[in-house]
């Protein structure tokens, strides 16, 4: 018996969970990229303009070179720095591997369903970990005295433009 349909289903599936486990690592590179930026490379309250050209100057880092940054200005033994080099350790796994790696999985219920737990574990974690350094970030703005209400208004201000709202 030919286990091509069974393959195809679990395929389907598979880059179903992909596609979201991946706009969610792309969610955690920008935020670690606006984090470095913000956080590292400028100081004092800096303007919109100067966040943004630092943003883009420090989005060009890969997500790993990213995650070593972030690691080294807030040292190695620092839990969220441990967090961040486990993340990309799975993302590299999601991203780069798990094609190769895990094909014949696919074949096995078991190994199927690990692989598939495994990409849903890395879509958990990059949802977390966006959370986290949203809020790293506002405690950092309201350390330089921006009032948290402003903070905000000016992120419902944003979700509502982007919700066409």
């Amino acid at each position: 018996m030919s286990l091509r349909p069974l393959i195809a289903q679990r395929v389907e599936a598979l880059c179903q969970r992909l596609g979201a486990a991946l706009w969610q690592i792309q969610g955690v590179e920008e935020i670690l990229a606006k984090y470095y930026s913000i956080v590292f490379k400028l100081s004092g309250a800096p303007s919109l303009e100067e966040i943004e050209d630092a943003f883009n100057k420090n989005f060009v880092h890969t997500c790993g070179r990213l995650v070593g940054l972030v690691r080294q200005q807030r040292g190695e033994g620092d839990p969220v720095a441990q967090r961040l080099s486990n993340f990309v350790d799975e993302r590299a796994w999601v991203v780069h591997k798990l094609r190769r790696t895990d094909y014949l999985a696919l074949r096995e219920d078991a190994g199927f369903e690990r692989a598939l737990e495994r990409v849903k574990a890395v879509e958990g974690e990059a949802a977390q970990l966006i959370e986290l350094f949203h809020e790293l970030l506002t405690e950092h703005f309201v350390g330089l005295g921006t009032p948290r209400e402003l903070i905000e208004r000016e992120q419902q201000k944003a979700l509502r433009e982007i919700y066409g709202e």
